[in-house]
């Protein structure tokens, strides 16, 4: 992975999900995903996909960006005012203060990232909403250093949506205009997969009696989409493909 605009990070390592009972959310990922976990222990297991990696346990859901070097990253993010958090035993890895990340549960890791280039899946983006954009932008761009790409507002989605590049994918920031600028905090809200075929995606899903909707054209020209209904997969679930 290559460096990104003006800071340590060098992608996305992995997406954590807190799910409620594994044995049932590895079964749901197993079926989206057409493929067993890479690893698997007591309370966790990791899924490898193209890009980045899935990982399923207890705790917190948030994102874990890689960096080249872990004590110096956060040494400088800690001049920029986003601390770490209280340190744990793993020592490869380091959560930042979420009231610094606007309530956001985010972690630095040194590189070696579990991502499985012949895996058919990858992440296309993560989805943050926000109830401050700009203030969401300061902490992405201005302290974490990601390059923001795109900044729409369409009254006909109701919504303002940044694009910021990490890596080979993106983390798009959602905000609801008809809210205004709130005091509350972030939530990683989604995240959508690219597929190679998505009709065949949705044709397996739906044979396999997963609870999915309608295929339909995606923004992106020359894509479809379609999303997983319910909270089986522990966070709002999208496929996109041509």
């Amino acid at each position: 992975m290559a460096a990104e605009g003006a800071g340590p990070i060098l992608g996305l390592d992995h997406v954590a999900v807190a799910v409620p009972r594994l044995d049932a959310a590895v079964a749901t990922y197993e079926a989206l995903f057409e493929q067993p976990p890479a690893a698997r222990g007591e309370a966790w297991a990791r899924f490898d996909l193209a890009n980045t990696a899935l990982v399923l346990a207890g705790g917190q859901t948030g994102l874990a960006f890689a960096v080249a070097e872990l004590e110096g990253a956060l040494r400088l993010l800690a001049r920029r005012g986003l601390p770490a958090g209280p340190a744990g035993r793993e020592t490869r890895a380091r959560p930042l203060d979420p009231a610094a990340a606007r309530g956001l549960h985010l972690m630095l890791t040194a590189t070696g990232s579990a991502a499985n280039p012949a895996s058919a899946i990858r992440l296309d983006h993560a989805v943050i909403r926000s109830t401050d954009p700009e203030r969401t932008l300061a902490l992405l761009a201005g302290r974490l250093g990601l390059e923001l790409r795109l900044d729409r507002s369409n009254p006909d989605w109701g919504t303002r949506l940044l694009f910021l590049r990490c890596g080979g994918l993106v983390i798009e920031v959602s905000h609801a205009l008809e809210g205004g600028i709130g005091e509350g905090p972030d939530s990683l809200w989604g995240l959508t997969w690219r597929v190679p075929d998505v009709a065949a995606s949705h044709a397996r899903l739906e044979a396999a009696g997963l609870p999915v909707s309608p295929l339909r054209t995606g923004r992106k020209p020359g894509t479809r989409i379609f999303t997983l209904r319910g909270d089986a997969a522990g966070l709002a679930t999208a496929f996109i493909g041509a």
